[in-house]
């Protein structure tokens, strides 16, 4: 795997060269990728649709069309496709703004794609809302969803607020969480 860092040029920020003549591209969103999207969560098992969306909501088109407008609403969207004999859109990550000037967050990466992906997504939108003057990212993050409570926790977070199903979490995007309070 050969990896190509980019600033933002022409809206990507990684090429990631893979085996069989494929490449994955990290990118900003833009309006051509709703069908990509609308694949990306189809092709989910539920509980990962649940853990996304906290029901099995599959978002309508009208849903995925306003994904890719993220931007025009001060927030930031990122999409990881992989190229070769066909373009496959394998994973999202965002962050929307806030009345208060914080962004929430989300993220979603196909099966198959996990790993390396997911945290390096993240970090993206922290240095994307950092760069931006967005002081934290939060999100509701179901308590049953380890793989989403470890992403977070490699970053440092802080428990905003505790439910039975859930926790709100906050990331600084300034700086690091100072602390992460145990469940």
């Amino acid at each position: 795997m050969t990896v190509a860092h980019a600033d933002a040029v022409d809206g990507v920020l990684r090429t990631v060269r893979l085996s069989g003549d494929r490449t994955l591209i990290v990118r900003n969103v833009t309006a051509a990728d709703v069908d990509g999207l609308d694949a990306l969560f189809a092709g989910l098992c539920d509980d990962d649709r649940y853990s996304r969306f906290f029901s099995m909501f599959h978002p309508p088109r009208e849903f995925l069309e306003q994904m890719t407008r993220v931007a025009e609403e001060g927030g930031f969207r990122l999409v990881a496709i992989v190229r070769g004999a066909e373009d496959k859109l394998v994973a999202e990550a965002a962050y929307v703004l806030l009345p208060d000037g914080n962004g929430e967050f989300a993220l979603t990466v196909a099966e198959g794609w996990r790993g390396w992906l997911g945290p390096y997504l993240l970090h993206a939108l922290v240095a994307a809302a950092a760069a931006r003057g967005v002081p934290n990212l939060l999100a509701d993050i179901l308590v049953v969803n380890a793989r989403m409570l470890a992403l977070v926790s490699s970053r440092g977070y802080v428990t905003v607020e505790h439910e039975a199903s859930e926790l709100r979490v906050a990331i600084g995007a300034a700086q690091p969480a100072k602390r992460r309070q145990d469940r």
